[in-house]
């Protein structure tokens, strides 16, 4: 799960800071292959964030070519202050659990037992409303384009109000009284929901819990160690959670039950090795694992920027992919960066931080690329007529991303483009154009807006990437009605 992106208020004094390339050399990484100044930037990154007071700890990892070039934590895990995050800590996936779920289902397809054409009416001959059943796919729950409303919105209150853990009648329950937001495959809106179904989907095909299938097909062959939250309850090397709540950081209690859409628990040098295991053939075909990496296409030919359980994009003009997970603010990604054969994991132990894990991601990734934030206002592009763009842009109502309409508006005294909530009365956020239809904007530099095109070169949508990987909502164009 995910949440809308927290204001940044130290991004300003945090440019400074790596511009300044400020060196560390009290407390030094471990043995790597890696740069010494690098390492530095590194260490600076990690212990920026814990000294900033909005996070308990964190952990980082790096690995190039299947090896692991940096592995660090930061902070603590214990609201004591006592406990020092270490390399063997364990941390919550949260969403970063969708992508290893739908590698499970992957893995199931090459063995015949599945098919991305599948029906929900199939899958699941129980599912309370058999309408919307004989029309999702199981690619549809994959790629957040079933149009299922997310389950999270009602029974995660409710789970906060009684701490009972939910049933799988609890969600058949919500899913039977709970209308289509779309006709599957026409739009693209993030839902928990599919991917609930989806671990359904696979205890019911093979007879299996989830956990001996994420023991078959991921952890034995990759010999890699992930494991349900409700696995690790009691583990000493399990973080506590946090949240930051009116600047107090105040311990949480996990949350058991997640299956599928969340709920995984690993260490950082431990997620970091995946991606290569994931791409190399280990845990499932190439061929599935191009699939899994391909933007989703709607009915009407245009891509979602969302593969099956895969966030994709482009950092800094590098090919990425991975996922995101949190609840308020994000604390855990996973980016894997194929052309350079890089992995990035880092983890937070704290929620509703403006330090979250995909921004301080962004930063380690810029540092061992070897570029410095962009200069938006150095790299924009004048010369173009804008106005194609401008208009009123619509989003499916999403639990953590919200809703309404948004307009791309130009103002006569600038030839700049501003977005804003429509009806607003301020002047919105400043794109600055960087050609190919694709926008930044401040104060989040890495951050892309991605307009797409129709056969006849007319704007029609546009989606939101942060630091690389595709993010927030997705907005048709209204094309007004003929009169």
């Amino acid at each position: 799960m995910i949440s809308q992106r927290p204001i940044k208020l130290a991004l300003f004094f945090f440019i400074l800071f790596i511009v300044a390339c400020q060196k560390i050399t009290d407390n030094p990484s471990e043995v790597s292959t890696l740069d010494n100044d690098i390492v530095q930037q590194l260490d600076s990154i990690g212990q920026y964030f814990i000294e900033e007071g909005k996070t308990m700890g964190l952990s980082i990892a790096v690995a190039k070519k299947d090896q692991i070039v940096y592995n660090k934590g930061f902070g603590f895990t214990d609201e004591g202050k006592s406990n020092p995050v270490q390399n063997d800590h364990i941390f919550l996936l949260a969403s970063v659990s969708k992508l290893i779920g739908a590698a499970m289902t992957m893995k199931l397809i090459d063995e015949g037992k599945l098919s991305l054409e599948d029906t929900l009416s199939n899958l699941l001959p129980d599912f309370p409303n058999q309408e919307q059943a004989e029309k999702i796919q199981l690619k549809h729950l994959l790629a957040h384009t079933s149009g299922l409303k997310d389950y999270a919105s009602v029974i995660d209150s409710i789970y906060l109000t009684t701490r009972i853990d939910p049933t799988e009648a609890d969600y058949y329950q919500f899913f039977e009284n709970a209308g289509l937001d779309f006709e599957p495959g026409t739009h693209f809106n993030y839902s928990n929901s599919g991917f609930i179904l989806m671990a359904m989907i696979i205890e019911r095909v093979t007879g299996h819990s989830f956990e001996e299938e994420l023991d078959r097909i991921i952890n034995q062959p990759a010999g890699l160690n992930l494991k349900l939250i409700g696995q690790r309850i009691g583990h000493p090397k399990l973080s506590n959670y946090f949240e930051l709540e009116d600047a107090e950081l105040v311990q949480r209690p996990h949350w058991p039950w997640i299956k599928g859409d969340g709920g995984l628990t690993t260490t950082a040098q431990d997620l970091v090795l995946f991606p290569y295991h994931w791409a190399n053939g280990t845990i499932i075909s190439k061929d599935s694992y191009e699939k899994m990496i391909k933007p989703f296409k709607l009915k009407d030919g245009l891509s979602t920027g969302y593969g099956l359980g895969v966030r994709t994009g482009l950092f800094e003009g590098v090919k990425a992919i991975g996922h995101t997970g949190g609840n308020k603010s994000g604390y855990a990604v996973m980016k894997y960066l194929p052309e350079e054969e890089t992995s990035i994991v880092v983890f937070l132990n704290t929620d509703n931080t403006p330090s979250d894990a995909l921004y301080i991601e962004g930063y380690i990734a810029l540092a061992l690329l070897g570029k410095k934030v962009p200069d938006l206002e150095r790299l924009e592009i004048k010369a173009e007529d804008l106005s194609r763009f401008t208009g009123e842009y619509q989003a499916i109502n999403n639990f953590y991303y919200g809703s309404g309409t948004l307009s791309i508006v130009q103002h006569e005294d600038d030839f700049h483009l501003y977005r804003k909530r429509t009806g607003s009365s301020s002047r919105g956020q400043k794109l600055f154009y960087l050609g190919n239809n694709t926008f930044g904007y401040e104060p989040y530099a890495m951050d892309r807006v991605v307009f797409s095109t129709n056969e006849n070169g007319e704007v029609i949508a546009f989606k939101t990437y942060w630091n690389g990987l595709k993010k927030g909502g997705f907005y048709r164009k209204i094309i007004p009605v003929e009169q």
